[in-house]
């Protein structure tokens, strides 16, 4: 079947559900027996005044602008997730596959198609290759130029794992990690690859990007850094697929392959392992899996709905598992006198990272019995102590490549360029994304805030300048190539218009890696290292074995670690002594399971203890991410509803809080212990007592903060080690916050209106 025969077959099957009629209000029949003539056709009367179709291209004309999707109104009805409405604005009940989006995409390169004269003719003397992306199209807020809808490339993709099937939801036209009526379970959220002819180019904030031009440079004082201008980028401007409708002359076989790998309990062995220590294991045996292995984490969709390229991770029973190896539970000897962070092993490093930071030591390994170490009062001088046997816990994170395979174009074009492909933890907060955070940070946050939130800028990984893992085998990835985890755009021609940018925000997964943390120590979805010539690049072995570790610890030190992830400090006993971690965006007292029973982590937060004038929490070295995830304990339900605007209001509230309190450095924020954070109402009984012209000027959304400074800490009185008090220093303060008026009041006095 020719592409036009299978464009006719998606619009016959659609039309009927309301984008017949929708469609012709720009002008455009898709029931008309001559589509290709009537996609060719300029059309007069488009028509953006529709919702969904505000950010269409001010340039495009026509049903199929061939090479250009944003051009493409078609294209831009079906793969926009903002166009959820017919004619009259009923929602539509019927939406197009992940597949037949596809197809509409390569009849935009196929209704035109070029040949490879064409293709080095516009590469214009220019490097030239056959290059992977992930990509994606979005609304114009979202794009790199931010001036219209469009694709967006990166060579990086960015999958997550998960405990069951992925989930596509045409009408968002994306994929959600929730389960419904099931809260423990959590999806896999896939990645989409493409193929495409791109040329190399400098980078140019007008054309084509990177998305973020500049922004590592701007937030560094380094002055070995590189401007974007000077660095080469990879442009696609041409896609490939399979058959005849792609390069004129050419019957194409268009293929992707794919290899990922975990390693992080063979590096943990080969870093431990020297000549005044044993692990107890070595060569040949952690060159096997569980140590390293490739099996089980990523592969390939053969689901026809969700076409060509979409790369899912294996979702497994649980998010980890006690490794085995030949049949028997794999232990390994713990140092002594070693390095920890909370009860976790750390293994020391001068920077970059050669094997996992953090490793879970907890689960103690004697005479094929395992000791929960949690349950002793001092796990973490046993951690540090060392030397007795530990279980491995192993997860089903990676790093890894997709290649492309084409002989007929290979034949013409030789340079392939691989996408660079992570597997990486759940995304916790998947509707908002790490851009979003960077750019609230910057614009949205007053200047005299920004010192109240992270120690570091909360960079994305599409702002990283490294290089992919340059240690993965049986890929060309190339030392130079600092500018695989960008996010791009085709190059733009001509004067581009500007459209409405008050579009509604996307609730779906991103798989790009402006929806990911960049490198931070270690970091929540990559780390670093460097190979035997010194060149820095990126690798997913350097994070926490197994991921729950990080978790926990990048959760806890919310300040330091600036990424989209729940910030978990209020959860556990504070500490403004040797490690000041204060609470920066916090997570409500149902997020944290002291209302309802769904803490995102498995872990009840702290409660007020009023007749001892105390908080009880739980304890943070005993507390075991690990376990919990061994034992589906994690839940995204809850902040899986919060949204960006959601997220960036939390965290400019808690900065406020922080100013009327007098709190300006962490040290003294991290003095202030929050026993209760959430949403009211004005007509919450708790603001009965204040003064009615106040009350009814409150504008939402409304936070109440109920706040102490903390004083000694004491065992539980059931000597529970998983538990532990802090006392009460004077009064507690409680802080209504919205976003004109902040009240306070001192234990049970009157209610004040305090200036900022």
């Amino acid at each position: 079947m020719t592409l036009i025969n299978e464009i006719s077959s998606i619009c016959k099957r659609l039309e009927s559900f309301g984008w017949k009629q929708l469609l012709l209000k720009h002008g455009l029949d898709i029931s008309t027996n001559y589509l290709k003539e009537e996609l060719q056709k300029e059309l007069t009367n488009i028509d953006r005044s529709l919702p969904g179709f505000e950010d269409f291209s001010l340039e495009g004309r026509r049903g199929i602008e061939p090479g250009n999707p944003s051009r493409s109104l078609l294209f831009h009805a079906l793969a926009s997730p903002n166009v959820v409405g017919d004619s009259n604005q009923n929602i539509i009940s019927e939406f197009p596959t992940l597949a037949e989006i596809e197809t509409i995409e390569n009849y935009v390169y196929g209704s035109n198609p070029l040949s490879i004269l064409d293709l080095k003719a516009r590469a214009d003397g220019r490097n030239i290759a056959i290059c992977v992306f992930a990509s994606e199209y979005r609304p114009a807020p979202e794009t790199v130029h931010k001036k219209h809808a469009d694709m967006c490339y990166s060579r990086t993709g960015v999958s997550r794992v998960g405990t069951t099937s992925a989930l596509y939801d045409p009408m968002i036209r994306g994929f959600l990690p929730f389960v419904d009526d099931d809260a423990h379970n959590i999806r896999v959220l896939p990645a989409k690859y493409s193929v495409f002819v791109a040329v190399q180019m400098k980078g140019s904030k007008d054309i084509f990007g990177p998305m973020r031009f500049d922004a590592l440079l701007e937030d560094n004082l380094e002055d070995n850094l590189v401007s974007d201008k000077e660095q080469d980028f990879w442009v696609p401007i041409y896609k490939l697929f399979s058959g005849k409708d792609c390069i004129e002359g050419l019957d194409l076989d268009v293929k992707l392959i794919c290899n990922h790998i975990n390693e992080k309990i063979r590096r943990i062995h080969k870093v431990l392992n020297d000549p005044d220590f044993i692990t107890g294991w070595g060569e040949p045996d952690i060159s096997n899996p569980p140590f390293i292995f490739s099996e089980g984490i990523a592969e390939f969709s053969n689901d026809e709905s969700f076409g060509s390229g979409l790369l899912v991770p294996v979702a497994h029973n649980r998010l980890v598992e006690e490794a085995k190896y030949q049949g028997k539970y794999l232990s390994f000897r713990v140092p002594s006198n070693n390095s920890t962070l909370s009860s976790s092993l750390s293994i020391p490093s001068d920077g970059p990272r050669r094997a996992p930071e953090y490793v879970h030591v907890r689960t103690k390994v004697e005479n094929e019995n395992h000791l929960d170490l949690n349950n002793e009062i001092d796990v973490s001088n046993i951690v540090a102590e060392g030397n007795y046997d530990a279980l491995h816990y192993v997860d089903y994170t990676g790093d890894g490549w997709v290649k492309a395979v084409c002989p007929q174009v290979k034949n013409f074009i030789e340079r392939q360029v691989p996408a660079y492909s992570l597997v990486t933890a759940p995304d916790f907060f998947p509707n908002t994304d790490q851009r979003e955070l960077m750019e609230t940070f910057k614009v949205a946050v007053p200047s005299d805030l920004k010192d109240r939130l992270w120690v570091i800028t909360p960079n994305a990984l599409c702002d990283q300048r490294l290089p992919p893992n340059l240690q993965l085998k049986n890929v060309d990835f190339r030392e130079e190539d600092k500018t695989v985890t960008a996010i791009v755009s085709m190059a733009l021609e001509g004067p581009i218009g500007q459209v409405n940018l008050h579009t509604p925000l996307t609730n779906r997964h991103s798989f790009l890696p402006d929806a990911a943390s960049g490198v931070f120590a270690p970091g929540w979805d990559i780390s670093f290292d460097n190979n035997s010539s010194g060149v820095e690049h990126l690798a997913a072995y350097g994070l926490g074995s197994p991921f729950p570790e990080d978790s926990k610890l990048c959760a806890a030190l919310s300040t330091f670690w600036p990424a989209v992830a729940p910030d978990a400090s209020r959860s556990f006993q504070p500490n403004a002594t040797n490690a000041p971690w204060p609470t920066v965006s916090p997570l409500t007292d149902t997020e944290i399971g002291i209302e309802g029973e769904l803490p995102w982590d498995g872990v009840s937060g702290p409660h007020y203890v009023r007749d001892d004038n105390e908080v009880e929490y739980p304890e943070y070295d005993h507390a075991d991410y690990t376990l919990n995830a061994l034992n589906n304990k994690f839940s995204l339900t809850l902040t899986g509803k919060v949204d960006v605007v959601e997220y960036q209001t939390r965290v400019v509230s808690m900065a406020r809080a922080y100013r009327v309190l007098g709190s300006r450095s962490r040290q003294e924020r991290a003095r202030w212990g929050i026993i209760s954070f959430k949403q009211i109402f004005p007509q919450d009984s708790e603001l009965d007592s204040v003064n009615n012209e106040i009350r009814n000027s409150l504008t939402s959304p409304i936070y109440r903060f109920e706040v102490y400074q903390h004083g000694t800490r004491k065992p539980s009185p059931d000597n529970n080690p998983k538990k532990i008090r802090v006392s009460i220093i004077g009064k507690r303060r409680i802080l209504i916050v919205s976003p004109n008026i902040i009240l306070m009041k001192i234990g049970e006095g009157e209610w004040e209106v305090k200036n900022e």
